[in-house]
């Protein structure tokens, strides 16, 4: 794979190195750093959609930036999950579930790539369930304020996320199916 430095993929590996940064954010949260952490994460979460637009609307899509976004999004996720399972009462079953589905995605894309040597990119209903998944995220890392509650809101979205990551383990997993078919249809 040719490495391609371009705006998106910059904005990619702007995301990556917004990481620890987020981490510690949420570890040492406190009245002082909490605007910080909601803004630097709501930035980490714009770069995400400007480096899916830019790459589209520059017509700068590359194979390094098809791998790159969605490891940045995985090494976010991955990351911030693991704070707040030590911050605060984020489900470790939820988060077991995320990181075993992104396992098997991740799995099924290599296997998938030595045999195209082409990256997938990812579907429809992965991006919705990365939204939902954010979102779910986001009102966790609200919810680390003392004075804000949202119990309700975060069992809402605790159900919605298990339902995508649900259902977007069933495409991606029939995806697989797919492309194993053809490989022994030749």
């Amino acid at each position: 794979m040719k490495i391609e430095i371009n705006i998106p993929n910059f904005l990619s590996m702007l995301r990556i190195l917004l990481i620890p940064v987020l981490v510690l954010l949420i570890i040492h949260s406190n009245a002082k750093n909490y605007p910080v952490l909601i803004g630097l994460f709501a930035i980490s979460c714009w770069l995400d959609f400007f480096d899916g637009y830019l790459a589209r609307k520059l017509s700068q899509e590359t194979e390094l930036g098809k791998v790159l976004d969605p490891l940045a999004d995985k090494l976010l996720f991955f990351c911030i999950i693991l704070a707040l399972i030590i911050k605060s009462d984020f489900p470790l079953w939820l988060a077991i579930l995320v990181f075993f589905r992104d396992f098997l995605i991740l799995l099924a894309s290599v296997l998938m790539y030595k045999g195209k040597h082409k990256v997938t990119p990812s579907n429809l209903i992965g991006k919705v369930t990365f939204g939902v998944f954010g979102t779910l995220i986001l009102v966790y890392i609200i919810d680390l304020y003392e004075s804000v509650n949202l119990e309700i809101l975060k069992n809402f979205f605790i159900v919605l996320s298990f339902s995508f990551l649900i259902w977007s383990w069933v495409e991606y997993f029939n995806i697989f199916i797919r492309y194993r078919r053809e490989q022994n249809g030749r």
